[in-house]
């Protein structure tokens, strides 16, 4: 799985009578370490911001692959028809019978820049750059990162498998869940209030999608203050679920839980991409311990892209803390897989635990999922 990103953003530039849009993109995997190894025809446009929006420019742009690292993209501006407020939108050459993937997990993620509007003195796009997402229930899930390279504030592959999944379930296209626990606390949402809260949410890509399909029902997400605007930035553009909210509180695993935790009641710990730094898995399970301490009900998603060896401490450790492990599976990812040390694995793991306090009442043994099921219809 690849993404289109900028490294340098959308810049209007006017000498005299002429009016030049440079960028420039790449082409890499969800930590940047190595680049879409195949030629790729990219198209980019100016057009408007909206998904049916009029395109005023477009450009066909070659990825060569073979070790490319970047391409240019400039359009000559000079005596175009554009209406402003405009932006760039760079995705992958849509071919007969090969439409625009929907999900959370094309092989290569289209990227749309902020907007412009020389109109106003607006020639640059800003450092922040918009991914869209259609749900199976067909509702845009639009989340902002940043720009470049750096990888504290962009998607990660785990996120978009776990937030795939989620819908799939949501959506009943499963003939039958190899997660069973799971599904039970995502159907059961049909007739109770669903409360989960996200630990390293990063752009928040899974609760705020969550929160798009799912009615009544409240998420928390957390992460390092550094964050904060990001994370809010998206909750504000959301398009929620009837009677659905999210909301974000900083939280660091090396604390204490803040006060706004200790009377939270979760049903659902989600739990992504978050084993790769080895210095935070005792921090992160003791995290763990005690949300469920205070929620015994609660079950705990993970979803990790392997990223080197010593992740595998973490289950060690989170089994030493008394959880069970009630189910995993492994999502294959789509596209061409990375090279590099952190990018070459081709899934994703999902695993669910629960304590061992947990009451089984909540989950298929006593209510079966075909009657959760059979609700979850009729109330569509």
């Amino acid at each position: 799985m690849h993404y289109i990103r900028f490294l340098k953003t959308p810049k209007i530039q006017v000498d005299n009578s002429t009016v030049l849009l440079k960028a420039v993109v790449t082409v890499t995997t969800d930590l940047g370490e190595t680049f879409h190894p195949s030629p790729l025809e990219l198209i980019a446009t100016v057009r408007n911001v909206q998904d049916d929006g009029e395109i005023y420019l477009r450009r066909r742009i070659q990825w060569p692959g073979h070790g490319a690292r970047s391409v240019p993209i400039n359009f000559d501006l000079s005596r175009q028809d554009v209406e402003y407020p405009a932006c760039v939108h760079v995705a992958v050459k849509q071919t007969s019978g090969n439409t625009r993937p929907s999900g959370f997990l094309p092989p290569v993620v289209d990227v749309w820049s902020g907007t412009l509007d020389p109109t106003k003195g607006q020639f640059e796009s800003g450092w922040r750059v918009e991914r869209r997402f259609t749900s199976l229930a067909e509702r845009t899930v639009s989340l902002l990162e940043d720009a470049g390279d750096s990888i504290a504030r962009h998607l990660w592959d785990g996120s978009q498998a776990l937030a795939q999944h989620i819908d799939q379930t949501i959506s009943l296209t499963m003939p039958s869940s190899p997660l069973p626990l799971l599904e039970y606390v995502l159907v059961s949402a049909t007739y109770r209030r669903l409360n989960a809260i996200e630990l390293g949410c990063g752009c928040g890509s899974v609760g705020i999608s969550v929160a798009q399909s799912i009615p009544d029902c409240d998420i928390l997400l957390t992460d390092l203050p550094e964050v904060t605007e990001l994370v809010e930035a998206n909750i504000q553009r959301m398009r929620p679920a009837m009677a659905s909210r999210v909301r974000f509180h900083p939280l660091d695993w090396e604390q204490p839980l803040p006060d706004a935790f200790q009377t939270r009641t979760n049903d659902l710990i989600i739990v992504s991409e978050c084993t790769y730094n080895t210095d935070t898995l005792q921090p992160l399970v003791n995290t763990l311990r005690n949300l469920v301490a205070r929620s015994p009900k609660a079950v705990i998603i993970l979803s990790t892209k392997t990223r080197h060896d010593s992740e595998a401490a973490f289950f060690d450790l989170i089994k030493g803390a008394g959880f069970i492990e009630d189910g995993i599976i492994r999502l294959p990812l789509p596209g061409e897989p990375g090279s590099g040390y952190a990018d070459s694995a081709t899934d994703v793991g999902l695993h669910v635990f629960r304590g061992r306090e947990h009451r089984l009442s909540l989950s298929p043994r006593e209510r079966s999922l075909e009657e959760v099921t059979k609700t979850m219809t009729k109330s569509r």
